[in-house]
């Protein structure tokens, strides 16, 4: 192959990836369905997708709310029942059509992460249980067999399940000698806890508790019997400069208007209730762990229940302040709500040219059918006199947005470089091509141009990993970035400024990572939260429990892993409390401008 049309052959597979097939475009059994279980938290649907439970959002664009009401006034009491089971017909009196493949917006009830799933199976199976549980929890019929119990399993075929989970993390995971944890021991300890009948949600927590020690920021163990909070906390909690702000899920307001800091709740410190929920939580980098265990306090009744050991309670006392040294702060007590509050995609900007003559490049995702829209921008920012790229609250995706803008930032007599440097676990469940996805292949791939071969071969002889466990493992594999010479693309000469922020995430980090030191580039904001691992799950059998873990041990060129430090920033500036807010200001990207006006100045 033509080595510089290597990599537009890879590009241009990923935008065909992204075109809908031509099944897509088909229509529908009109007795199928997209999600695999459904059940309801008032009017409100809660869908199962891959295997994990979340809120659905939008179905092809179309809100799933408003299918819900359409439903409810075409159906009345039957409107579950309908939603559930003739999603199509629904659909069809509505103007529109089920695709045999669709997309799913989606906010997973677990973590409250926004997802979207495209090429989604509408199938006739997914109907039929969703039906065949109706019937069930109706009283309507039964299956053949009895219902089994699947929330109890008895102590053989949990002990049976432990041994599955210690040969399936031997064989898969990455991070298996990463801490040092005694894998054998620790399950040893949970074995001694077993009796006769086992309930799946408790060794669920178990498994989950014991895959975060292990710091990979990907992994956890979950079950559909893990036991869901009632009621939550009705505000959001974030990091600003200085301390913790808490604000309504509207981003209208703070919670006390003229009080944006939150000390304490219940009389607890906020760094204290981050030590109760740290076991919970991957032992990754402090502002990973910061962050998630934010997040994680929405769920204080569970909180209370099990690691605080409180009776349940309808409120929450909230000790807020005037800042962080504030003498005399205020305790205010609010009920606690029946809907998990949703942080969102945040901040919720448009790519645009900036007063100043500044280009801006909102990234909120990494997807792959942000291509046209980076060129687009690109195209508009010629002739501005600096380039800010927006990653923050960017959880990951996929690497294509970091090739595309690669080749806008790589001058005529700059050589590509090496970007990340990683190998997977030679698991029989894992193919060469494991980590194709991920645009690495190993220094002999008879794909690489000689350019790209050149520049692994420096990179190779400087790379000393920080953590080293080559048994078992797949030789290096490296993501090599340099010019694409798709039509759109120029040099980009001016000065570029890259905001971050804890939020960013997995690809995100892989993004922040390959402009680290990169010519003109400067990285403003604060750290990334550290995660990069290929990551796969697998079910144990009895159990049903999915458990995640990475496959890929990845690495900075430096040697530097990316889990358990993130990527740093160059000048650090954190956020205002009013940047959480919808109308609020944004001293990041007031900094960021000011950088770049000082660069034209030099």
């Amino acid at each position: 192959m033509n080595r510089s049309n290597f990599r537009i052959v890879l590009l241009m597979l990923a935008l065909i990836l992204a075109i809908p097939t031509i099944a897509s475009a088909q229509a529908a059994d009109k007795k199928s369905s997209p999600f695999e279980a459904l059940r309801w938290n008032g009017e409100s649907p809660e869908v199962m997708v891959y295997g994990d439970w979340y809120l659905p959002v939008s179905l092809d664009g179309i809100e799933i709310k408003s299918i819900v009401d359409y439903c409810k006034q075409k159906y009345g009491n039957r409107m579950k029942k309908r939603f559930g089971e003739d999603l199509p017909v629904a659909l069809k009196g509505m103007g529109h059509s089920l695709k045999t493949t669709v997309e799913l917006k989606l906010v997973r009830l677990s973590d409250g992460q926004e997802v979207i799933f495209t090429e989604v199976p509408c199938t006739r199976e997914n109907r039929q249980a969703i039906w065949q549980s109706t019937r069930v929890q109706n009283g309507q019929g039964r299956q053949a067999t009895p219902q089994r119990d699947t929330s109890r399993i008895s102590r053989e075929e949990a002990l049976a399940d432990l041994a599955e989970f210690q040969l399936r993390l031997d064989d898969q995971f990455a991070y298996r000698h990463w801490k040092g944890i005694d894998l054998s021991a620790e399950l040893d300890r949970i074995r001694s806890t077993l009796g006769e009948e086992v309930k799946v949600d408790e060794l669920a927590n178990e498994l989950h508790v014991l895959m975060m020690t292990f710091g990979d920021g990907h992994a956890g163990a979950r079950s559909e019997h893990m036991e869901r909070a009632s009621r939550y906390t009705p505000f959001l909690l974030e990091q600003a400069s200085n301390g913790v702000v808490a604000f309504t899920p509207d981003r209208s307001q703070f919670l006390d208007p003229d009080r944006p800091w939150i000390i304490a709740i219940d009389g607890m410190p906020i760094d204290e209730l981050i030590d109760v929920v740290r076991p919970r939580i991957a032992d990754g980098s402090e502002q990973l762990v910061r962050r998630r265990a934010l997040r994680e306090l929405r769920d204080l009744e569970l909180i209370r229940k099990h690691l605080l050991k409180q009776p349940a309670k309808r409120t929450v006392i909230c000790t807020l302040a005037t800042g962080p040294s504030d003498p005399e702060p205020v305790d205010l007590e609010v009920p606690m709500t029946s809907r998990r509050p949703i942080y969102g995609d945040w901040p919720r900007q448009e790519s645009r040219i900036l007063d100043e003559n500044i280009g801006y490049l909102r990234i909120e995702e990494m997807d792959d059918r942000l291509i046209p829209h980076i060129e687009v921008s690109m195209d508009a920012f010629r002739d501005t006199d600096g380039l800010i790229v927006d990653v923050r609250g960017n959880g990951g995706g996929t690497r294509v947005p970091l090739i595309i803008l690669a080749g806008y930032l790589l001058g005529p007599d700059e050589d590509p470089w090496v970007a990340n440097i990683a190998r997977y676990r030679m698991s029989n469940q894992f193919g060469e091509d494991h980590l194709n996805a991920r645009y690495m292949y190993p220094m002999d791939d008879p794909r690489w141009p000689e350019s790209h071969r050149e520049a692994i071969q420096r990179a190779a002889e400087q790379f000393k990993p920080e953590w080293d466990h080559s048994e078992g493992f797949s030789d290096w594999h490296y993501l090599v970035l340099g010019r694409n010479n798709m039509d759109a693309e120029f040099f980009y000469d001016k000065p570029v400024v890259i905001l971050s922020d804890a939020n960013c995430f997995s690809a995100t980090d892989i993004f922040l990572g390959a402009f680290a030191g990169h010519p003109r580039v400067t990285i403003m904001g604060s750290a990334s939260g550290g995660g990069s691992a290929r990551s796969q799950s697998f079910r144990l059998r009895n159990s049903g429990i999915e458990v995640r873990c990475a496959s890929m041990a990845s690495f900075r060129p430096d040697g530097r892993m990316y889990d358990g430090r993130g990527i740093e920033v160059d000048l650090e500036v954190l956020p205002e409390p009013g940047y959480f807010l919808e109308d609020g200001s944004d001293s990041v990207l007031e900094a960021a401008i000011k950088h770049l006006g000082s660069k034209q100045q030099d």
